[in-house]
């Protein structure tokens, strides 16, 4: 993205997204939900193969957050239910499914097979420009400010263990699981989201996340490894090093897009902290979720999802 005007350092919304909804056991407990219209404990449990401790957390997370509420009964005992908040993030999952079928399959059909009600076509999730309707892409949306460095942080997901993000596919293939295995913690979300918002060297990183050196290198040690960022030395001595989103990288844009605009939705009560401007037609605008096909919106009654069959 692109500064396009001065403006005071403010907070971001992708920041309170990650805060509020937590981390990559989180969004696939939204997914089951979303997509599948779960909502008691133990189908959670079985369906994701998660340790109840770790669901009882998320669950309670998502609750506090606002994106489950929670009934009881005796009739039918506790239920977490969808609240507005929740069934709204699913554009955060599409973006997600997106970028796994695209980068992260293993194979030439994807595991779920998204289909548009309303034009009848198999498809991807989007995002548009809500002024001109195009396809937003990064290098053609430009900001007000830059958020300001983070100097502590309030949600309960900075309490939890991160999760052991290669068991997040161990019950069934999953598009969403493989992008959250790249991006599913905390600290990878924040670090992508910064490199869109221009930073690129080890310091900008540390200032702007306030995050522990060891846990910063390990993380862009990651990045680096599934070949979301490159590495380059910029100065020998000492070697220090610059970096840089590659093509996949780039193509991440919609998934910390997705999460802002939730944010913004959501959690910033009516005062979006970065505004966005479409350098395309030059307006602001708000992230749209639309079929790659043609181009209509997208909402949780408008796309049939099948699962491939696997021998």
């Amino acid at each position: 993205m692109n500064q396009v005007g001065a403006g005071r350092d403010r907070d971001c919304s992708v920041f309170r997204t990650v805060d509020a909804v937590g981390d990559a056991w989180s969004w696939l407990i939204l997914r089951e939900a979303i997509f599948d219209r779960v909502c008691r404990f133990e189908d959670f449990r079985a369906r994701l193969a998660i340790a109840r401790s770790t669901l009882s957390g998320r669950l309670e997370q998502l609750t506090s957050a606002g994106l489950f509420e929670r009934h009881s009964s005796p009739a039918i005992g506790v239920e977490y239910r969808l609240a507005p908040p929740g069934e709204d993030f699913l554009g955060c999952l599409m973006t997600a499914m997106r970028w796994g079928d695209h980068w992260a399959g293993t194979d030439a059909d994807p595991p779920v097979r998204a289909v548009h009600r309303e034009c009848g076509q198999v498809m991807t999730a989007v995002l548009a420009c809500s002024r001109c309707g195009g396809r937003l892409e990064a290098r053609e949306v430009g900001f007000d400010s830059r958020p300001e460095p983070v100097t502590c942080s309030s949600g309960a997901g900075a309490r939890q263990r991160a999760p052991g993000l290669e068991l997040l596919e161990r019950v069934r293939p999953c598009s969403i699981a493989r992008t959250l295995q790249v991006v599913g913690d905390r600290w990878s979300a924040l670090i992508i989201q910064e490199c869109f918002f221009g930073a690129h060297r080890f310091d900008d990183f540390a200032r702007q996340l306030s995050i522990a050196p060891n846990i910063l290198s390990q993380r862009l040690n990651r990045l680096v490894e599934h070949a979301v960022l490159t590495r380059t030395p910029y100065q020998d001595n000492p070697v220090r090093h610059e970096y840089r989103l590659t093509a996949s990288g780039f193509d991440l844009y919609p998934v910390p897009l997705a999460m802002l605009t939730w944010g913004d939705r959501w959690l910033s009560h009516g005062r979006p902290p970065v505004v966005l401007t479409h350098l395309a037609c030059d307006h602001q605008f708000t992230a749209q979720l639309v079929c790659s096909a043609c181009a209509g919106p997208l909402g949780n009654a408008d796309i049939d999802l099948t699962p491939r069959r696997h021998p």
